[in-house]
């Protein structure tokens, strides 16, 4: 006679763990960074760029792109400077949605899935939301867009293995 008691626990699937380990990297490393730059945030480390961004701008050889690039470059710095701790504490904010999200999968709650996929997004709508749309942010995002998107993605090929 079987044990009625005897209840199986679902599997994870391997893909879904290496997936979270992933994850677990990612945003772990996301979140020591910004609150890291929080801490050490100074204004006048960021002017110091500045100026070598307009000592690089200065150069009169460069194609047209480059000078937009590093003005846009000049934009985000000049907004970080006067929104830096709102920008990290959101970023830093983000990426522990985003690991309760991974840890909340690595258990295979289907709710993890949903809150991963709101911090990414949201992630990649801080600088704009301070910055604006200039080319240094849209190259940013579209790079960060591309790996969000494929996470969620890949998250997705597992949603049905996820339970409530």
């Amino acid at each position: 006679m079987e044990n009625p008691f005897n209840v199986e626990k679902p599997v994870r699937p391997t893909f879904l763990t290496v997936l979270c380990i992933l994850t677990f990297i990612g945003s772990g490393w996301g979140l020591i960074n910004n609150l890291f730059q929080l801490a050490m945030f100074t204004p006048e480390r960021l002017v110091a760029q500045i100026q070598q961004i307009t000592t690089m701008a200065g150069t009169e050889t460069q194609p047209s792109w480059v000078s937009s690039m590093l003005s846009s470059s000049l934009e985000v710095l000049q907004t970080t400077i006067m929104h830096g701790k709102a920008i990290y504490s959101l970023a830093a904010l983000c990426a522990v949605i985003s690991l309760i999200g991974a840890f909340m999968m690595y258990k295979l709650k289907r709710n993890g899935f949903y809150l991963y996929a709101v911090a990414q997004i949201g992630q990649l709508f801080i600088m704009p939301i301070y910055s604006g749309w200039n080319s240094a942010v849209i190259v940013s995002m579209a790079m960060s867009g591309f790996f969000a998107l494929l996470f969620i993605i890949l998250y997705g090929l597992n949603y049905s293995k996820l339970k409530y």
